[in-house]
């Protein structure tokens, strides 16, 4: 049975889950934990109540994860939906939480179209049927803007952005979407209007479109059917994968064409972000352009990441959104992000300054500091929340009056500029933390190709010169 241990932390009361489970092939007890924290407004005998039933999910799930897979094979009647459920245990121990996350918002699309067969009787026609179903599949998208009198609302209600900011766990840079009109997302309006205790539809105008998925995201629906399958062949259940090309058509993965800035933008963003005073904004967008880091790499990045002597920086966690477990910290997004980078000396005196100000900051805070070592941070320590990065980024381009630009697209920019100045693939890759040199190759293949244009002038100019002489 699962163990529940009650803590009171600063952020609130939250729920430790432990269940310790035998591991046959260890031949020994092992505890597994996680933590579970109550929705804002819930009563006692809810709270009791829900996390009973999270320990006992978490429970089943752990007992799951350390059965042998022996005792599957050859089961001949085990639907796709029970063997997607094993195949999903056995993947989180291997891939950890964000693909779980990942992969069960993935069959959540798919098992009500296949998810009932059995396995032994899941066809190349079936999947194909399957896949030509998900190719037509429509997503609810919501259009989210605050309406024009919001502010007049909250007043009445004794509600303001100083009290929101202060007094709730809501995002400071979410909040300053609210309350300049800004479109937000469907998740933070609901929190918003939960801590308000106003419905929704009274502080927002709520429009609602069904739209295609992306291809990107059809794609994964359809690799989600191909992985359980395959887990099935490995366990002897069926002889062949009907998902493979081989069988099926899985539709052509488009490459999305990579956003960069041209050199006048990207003047007029860099000459806006030095003049920025908030220093804080100024070194993280500033970071995020000159080593092309993710967004999420950006703020998972620890001062002890960073070696001043060497002028290096270790990138070994993310801290971004997970579709099951929200933001946290985990690990880069491949093995080959886990990487050491040399940074150029702009960065790091712009990161000494910081770190100047981040110290003084924290002597100023005292006691109500929260010591989380991330370099970028909230108001009190705390590790800086994403979407601030994104709202730093979006404001830099309006004022340098160019067209909006993602945080990613600063990667793509960083990684564009690399491959023109002809810094061999090899390194670009390296520094960008793809798996494969192919990966860089393909999605830039333009500035690839600009680049190879380049050098062959350059030859053509030497050996032109050479000749004349």
């Amino acid at each position: 049975m699962a163990t529940i241990i009650k803590r009171n932390g600063k952020k609130g009361i939250s729920y430790k889950i432990q269940v310790a489970v035998k591991d046959v092939g260890l031949g020994k007890m092992v505890t597994k934990s996680t933590t579970w924290k109550p929705e804002k407004g819930m009563t006692e005998k809810e709270i009791d109540t829900a996390c009973t039933v999270f320990a006992e999910d978490f429970e089943r799930q752990v007992i799951n994860s350390f059965k042998t897979a022996e005792e599957d094979k050859g089961n001949v009647n085990i639907t796709f939906k029970a063997l997607s459920d094993k195949w999903l245990a056995r993947a989180v121990k291997l891939y950890g939480v964000s693909y779980e996350g990942n992969a069960s918002q993935a069959l959540e699309i798919v098992l009500p179209l296949i998810g009932g067969y059995k396995v032994k009787d899941i066809s190349a026609s079936i999947v194909q049927s399957t896949f030509d179903k998900i190719d037509a599949l429509r997503k609810e998208v919501y259009i989210i803007y605050p309406k024009k009198h919001i502010k007049d609302i909250l007043f009445r209600q004794g509600i303001d952005f100083i009290w929101l900011r202060n007094e709730t766990e809501l995002n400071n840079a979410s909040l300053s979407l609210i309350f300049n009109g800004k479109r937000v997302g469907i998740k933070f309006a609901t929190m918003f209007a939960e801590v308000c205790k106003m419905d929704i539809n009274r502080l927002f105008d709520v429009e609602i479109k069904r739209e295609p998925y992306a291809t990107s995201t059809l794609k994964r629906f359809k690799t989600v059917i191909y992985n359980v399958l395959s887990y099935a062949v490995r366990l002897c259940i069926v002889e062949r994968n009907y998902a493979s090309s081989e069988f099926v058509d899985m539709g052509k993965r488009q490459q999305k064409q990579v956003r960069c800035m041209d050199e006048q933008q990207l003047q007029k963003f860099y000459e806006t972000l030095m003049k920025v005073e908030n220093i804080e904004w100024r070194v993280a967008v500033l970071t995020t352009l000159l080593t092309g880091m993710r967004r999420g790499e950006v703020c998972g990045l620890n001062w002890d990441d960073i070696d001043f002597e060497q002028a290096k920086i270790h990138i070994q966690r993310s801290y971004s959104e997970s579709p099951r477990h929200g933001i946290i910290l985990k690990e880069p997004k491949t093995a080959k992000s886990n990487r050491i980078i040399a940074i150029p000396e702009l960065l790091l005196q712009a990161l000494r300054e910081y770190k100047e100000w981040y110290d003084k900051r924290r002597v100023e805070w005292g006691d109500r500091w929260v010591e989380s070592g991330s370099v970028f941070i909230q108001r009190h320590g705390e590790r800086v929340h994403p979407a601030n990065l994104k709202m730093w980024v979006n404001k830099t381009c309006q004022r340098a009056g160019i067209e909006h630009f993602s945080v990613h697209s600063l990667r793509h920019t960083n990684i564009a500029i690399q491959i023109m100045a002809h810094v061999p693939i090899v390194t670009v890759a390296g520094r960008a933390g793809h798996s494969r040199t192919s990966t860089t190759t393909d999605v830039y293949a333009y500035y690839v190709q600009s680049s190879d244009r380049s050098a062959a002038q350059t030859l053509d100019n030497i050996f032109s010169n050479i000749g004349a002489n």
